[in-house]
């Protein structure tokens, strides 16, 4: 049986982005605002001292704007996958988001038309966490672009206590650090988290 040597993955929610509703803008391409890429930049700053294996992003622009910097100054492509997009919730013809996405995190399996249900998007996260567990077996650091429903379901599949609060309370840019240890995923740090000591 192959012995996996323990993989570090950084998620990252993306920077500040135009608001939803920009006029000639789709929700996947929407890109960061001024703000948004100076935050990026920092953030690509404040990693440089991590040794870095590979970058995936989701494929919306502003996951992809918001760790392009991280690659840029390592010399390392941003593969995108598309199973890092955000969760899609969909909205019901007059209830607002936020009402929407306050019943979704109550109801693990509630969506509307269109919309995908929060264990429907857990299990499709947790499962690119899986793959790329696979894709490297000889361990390393990854970093993930990504968004903040998706990434709170992540986080929530390896603690209960991540909810609708601790959703909204995530900011942008956010940093997540979760270790494999050859066996499971736990987390080790980030906004909310107590840092685990290595």
């Amino acid at each position: 049986m192959l012995q996996l040597a323990p993989l570090d993955v950084i998620l990252v929610r993306h920077a500040e982005a135009v608001p939803v509703g920009t006029d000639g803008l789709e929700d996947a391409t929407r890109p960061l605002t001024e703000a948004g890429r100076a935050a990026a930049e920092q953030l690509a700053e404040e990693l440089d001292d991590y040794g870095l294996t590979a970058i995936y992003s989701s494929p919306y622009v502003r996951a992809v704007e918001t760790v392009r910097s991280i690659g840029l100054r390592r010399g390392l492509e941003v593969q995108v996958l598309d199973d890092l997009r955000e969760r899609t919730l969909g909205l019901e013809s007059g209830e607002d988001w936020h009402e929407t996405l306050e019943r979704a995190w109550g109801d693990p399996d509630f969506s509307v038309p269109g919309g995908e249900s929060g264990r429907d998007a857990q299990r499709r996260a947790v499962g690119t966490l899986d793959l790329l567990r696979s894709r490297h077996p000889d361990g390393g650091r990854l970093v993930l672009g990504s968004h903040g429903n998706l990434i709170s379901l992540i986080l929530q599949a390896l603690d209960s206590q991540v909810g609708f609060a601790f959703h909204m309370a995530m900011p942008n840019p956010a940093l997540y650090r979760l270790t494999h240890d050859g066996s499971r995923w736990k987390i080790t740090g980030g906004h909310g988290f107590a840092p685990v000591a290595d």
